[in-house]
């Protein structure tokens, strides 16, 4: 059975590679037939989505799940980094999808910053988990 934060990240994910599309379509559609001129501000929040609120969470989701785990009660390690990830990760994309959209330098560093620590948290929780492989 799948883990929470595993269900959490990887739902997060879907959501947000649904939202990346819908920006992505009127991208091209725009392209082909314009229609109003605010569409190509989206294209900083469309990469933004789809490479870390989709692509990077979605992997983070099935990592957690599948990686190795402990033995005893704590079997997926301290959770709570895993959470903090969860938000930071999603904080990250919606900050910076703001700075894109807006063209805000601070709004998108303080996004980079945010996503850095999403990582760094997740990083903190896997990388215990992640063993050699024992050859024959």
């Amino acid at each position: 059975m799948m883990p929470k934060l595993s269900v959490w990240l990887v739902r997060a994910a879907l959501i947000q590679m649904g939202i990346g599309f819908l920006f992505g379509s009127l991208l091209l559609h725009h392209k082909g037939i314009p229609i109003y001129g605010w569409t190509w501000k989206l294209l900083t929040p469309h990469i933004e989505i789809m490479i870390f609120g989709w692509t990077i969470q979605f992997v983070m989701g099935i990592a957690y799940w599948v990686l190795p785990r402990f033995t005893g009660a704590r079997r997926y390690g301290r959770t709570w980094l895993g959470w903090l990830s969860f938000a930071l990760i999603n904080l990250s994309v919606l900050i910076a999808g703001l700075g894109g959209w807006f063209d805000h330098d601070a709004l998108m560093i303080a996004g980079r910053i945010c996503g850095l620590a999403a990582i760094l948290a997740y990083l903190t929780l896997i990388w215990p988990r992640i063993k050699p492989i024992a050859l024959p």
